[in-house]
């Protein structure tokens, strides 16, 4: 296999696929977003199996960087 490690997106693509977190993480109904639930559930129990880290500030932070943005506002905010 190849070792080339997943970018930051390919990962989350992965949990996002991922039924048995859905309850914790998933797509918004017309698949454009996606909403965190739980946060501190997302951050203690699925993190740790995708990331190397397990601090929600950072998996934030990485959000911004690769250019993901908040919905601020309407019936999808903090999406």
């Amino acid at each position: 296999g190849s070792d080339i490690p997943l970018t930051f997106p390919q990962k989350l693509m992965e949990v996002l696929s991922d039924p048995k977190v859905s309850s914790t993480i998933t797509w918004l109904p017309h698949g454009e977003g996606f909403v965190i639930l739980q946060k501190r559930k997302f951050a203690c129990e699925v993190m740790p199996l995708y990331f190397k880290h397990s601090k929600f500030t950072s998996f934030t932070r990485k959000l911004n960087r690769w250019g993901f943005s908040r919905v601020s506002r309407g019936p999808e905010m903090g999406a």
